[in-house]
C-alpha cells in the first residue's frame, strides 16, 4: 500500500511481502524434495534484503526468505533521457536484482506511475491522456530499453500500484488506462515472454476493475491489511473472527474467486500493532499463524506473499517522506500513522516483536523444517 525507498538519500514509501511453501503427506521434519519445494508458495518481508545491507541479508537468511516486491517508476526527464544511462557501471537497480536471482528468489516489480492516489509520471506527458499517441509510443519506446536491460531478472511486472484508489476518484480516465496497460502488456509479452504481467487492486470494486484489464494479465496481485480502529471503530481481532464480515479469509477467497482461473500475488501483507488502533502484538502473532494456514493447499492459486514490514518505520520520517504522495490530511491523521509506523515485525529501535518469531516459525514449518534450519537453507551475498 505505500513505500519508503532510499535511493541516493532519498525515502520511498511500501507496504507489501511474499513467499511460503506447501505441506507433504509424511512427517512435520521431513525436508520436501526438490520437485515439491517448487510449488511451495515463495515468501518474502518488504524490501529484505536491500541492496548492500549486511543485517538484511541476515535476515533474510535467518527467517528463510526467497521472495521479493520492488518497485519501479517511468522516469524519464526528456524523451529518450533513461535514468540508468546516467549511472553508467553503476545501476544498483540491476546489480540488486541479479544477486536476488542467483539467490533463488522470485522478484516481482511494480510500476507505481499510478500509485493509490496518485500520478507520478514524466513531467513532459502530465498533460496527456493515457492513450494519447505520443504518450503510449513513448511508453512503448521506453519498455523497450527497460525491459532488455531488467527483464531476465524479473518474475512478475506490475503496471500500477493499487490503481482503483485513483480510478475511483478519476473514474474518467480509467478507460484510457486501459489502453496504457494494453499497450504496455503487449510490449512485454513480446519482448520478455516469460514474465507475468500483472497490475496491483486493493478491494474496493476490485472486480469492475480486474474485468476490464483481465485479458492483458496473467495474474492479478493484491494488498491486504487487517481491520483497525484507524478511520472509525474497527478492532484488529474481527480480522480473526470466523463470523465476522472482516474476517481475513473472507476476503482472500473472495480475491480468489474475482481471479476466477487466473492466479494471485500478494504483493504487500501486514497487521499494525499500536493499541491505540485496538490491536496488539499479540494479535499480529495470530494473524501470522491463521495466514499460513489458509495459504497451505493453495499452491496452484498463489504465487507469492510479500509481509510488510520488517521494522516499524519513524513517525515523524514517515510522514516527511510521503508529502507529495498522499493527501495532506492522512498524513496529519494520527491514526493512520501510526498504522503505517506500527506494521513492522521488530520496532523501530530493532528489538523483535512476538511476530518476528511466529513469520519465522511459521515459515520453517510451512517448509516442514525446523525453525533453526532456515540459516543453513537460505545463501547470504557472499556465498
Amino acid at each position: 500500500m505505500l513505500i519508503l525507498k532510499k535511493s541516493a538519500d532519498l525515502v520511498v514509501f511500501l507496504l507489501l511481502i511474499a513467499i511460503s511453501p506447501l505441506p507433504m503427506p509424511s512427517t512435520a521434519e521431513s525436508e520436501p524434495s526438490s520437485s515439491e519445494a517448487s510449488r511451495l508458495i515463495p515468501i518474502g518481508l518488504n524490501r529484505v534484503p536491500e541492496h548492500g545491507k549486511d543485517e538484511d541479508y541476515r535476515i533474510a537468511k535467518e527467517l528463510g526468505l526467497n521472495f521479493i516486491h520492488e518497485v519501479t517508476q517511468w522516469i524519464e526527464p526528456k524523451p529518450g533521457e533513461y535514468i540508468w544511462r546516467q549511472t553508467a557501471g553503476n545501476d544498483e537497480f540491476l546489480s540488486h536484482l541479479k544477486e536476488l536471482k542467483k539467490l533463488g528468489y522470485k522478484v516481482s516489480v511494480t510500476f507505481t506511475n499510478v500509485h493509490m492516489d496518485q500520478k507520478h509520471l514524466p513531467a513532459y506527458l502530465k498533460d496527456k491522456r493515457f492513450n494519447d499517441p505520443q504518450f503510449l509510443e513513448r511508453w512503448e519506446r521506453y519498455l523497450e530499453e527497460f525491459l532488455p536491460r531488467y527483464g531476465d531478472y524479473i518474475d512478475f511486472l506490475n503496471i500500477g500500484n493499487e490503481v482503483n484508489n485513483y480510478f475511483g476518484q478519476h473514474y474518467e480516465e480509467w478507460k484510457d488506462y486501459v489502453e496504457f496497460f494494453k499497450r504496455g502488456s503487449e510490449v512485454i509479452r513480446r519482448l520478455k515472454p516469460s514474465i507475468s504481467v500483472g497490475i496491483v487492486l486493493v478491494e474496493g470494486r476490485r472486480e469492475h476493475f480486474w474485468k476490464a484489464v483481465e485479458p492483458y494479465c496473467d495474474h492479478l496481485a493484491i494488498t491486504y491489511y487487517t481491520p483497525c480502529s484507524m478511520f472509525g471503530k474497527s478492532p484488529t481481532a474481527e480480522a480473526l473472527d470466523k463470523k465476522s464480515a472482516k474476517y481475513f479469509a473472507r476476503t482472500l477467497d473472495e480475491a480468489i474467486r474475482v481471479v476466477a482461473k487466473k492466479k494471485l500475488l500478494l504483493t504487500e501483507v501486514g497487521c499494525a500493532t499500536h493499541p491505540a488502533l485496538d490491536s496488539s502484538p499479540e494479535l499480529q502473532v495470530q494473524f501470522i499463524e491463521a495466514l499460513f494456514e489458509w495459504l497451505r493447499g493453495k499452491e496452484d492459486k498463489i504465487l507469492g506473499v510479500s509481509w510488510l514490514a520488517a521494522s516499524d518505520w519513524p513517525y515523524d520520517g514517515t510522514r516527511a517522506a510521503l508529502k507529495g504522495y498522499l493527501d495532506p490530511a492522512l498524513l496529519e491523521h494520527e491514526p493512520f500513522m501510526r498504522f503505517l509506523t506500527s506494521l513492522g515485525l521488530r520496532y523501530e529501535d530493532g528489538t523483535k516483536k512476538p511476530g518476528y518469531d511466529a513469520f519465522k516459525r511459521e515459515i520453517a514449518g510451512y517448509r516442514r523444517e525446523k525453525p533453526d534450519e532456515a540459516d543453513a537453507r537460505t545463501p547470504g551475498p557472499e556465498e
